[in-house]
């Protein structure tokens, strides 16, 4: 069963590009060139990422778990992610 520190987790999220939207949640972003990529969210309790929010969390983020799990101990980079979202289709990049 796998679980994250939540602060720690959004803290090297916000350090690879997402960014904070302040309402009800804690709404994360991701833009890339202009265009929403993805958004997750966190309440505004809770100290724990564990298993259920992870899932959620990574779907909504377009990653698989361990991916997610990476990015969120930094061992993954902002250009891995673009990587993984190009691969998946949700970056198109054949207009370049």
């Amino acid at each position: 069963m796998a679980s994250l520190k939540t602060k720690k987790a959004i803290s090297n999220f916000l350090k690879k590009g997402f960014t904070l939207n302040n309402s009800h949640h804690h709404y994360y972003e991701f833009w890339h060139e202009g265009k929403l990529i993805a958004q997750t969210y966190t309440s505004h309790s809770g100290d724990t990422l564990d298993d259920y929010l992870i899932g959620s969390m990574k779907k909504q983020c377009k990653m698989e778990k361990n991916f997610f799990i990476e990015f969120a101990k930094c061992t993954k980079s902002k250009e891995d992610y673009i990587e993984s979202l190009i691969q998946k289709g949700f970056i198109d990049t054949s207009s370049k």
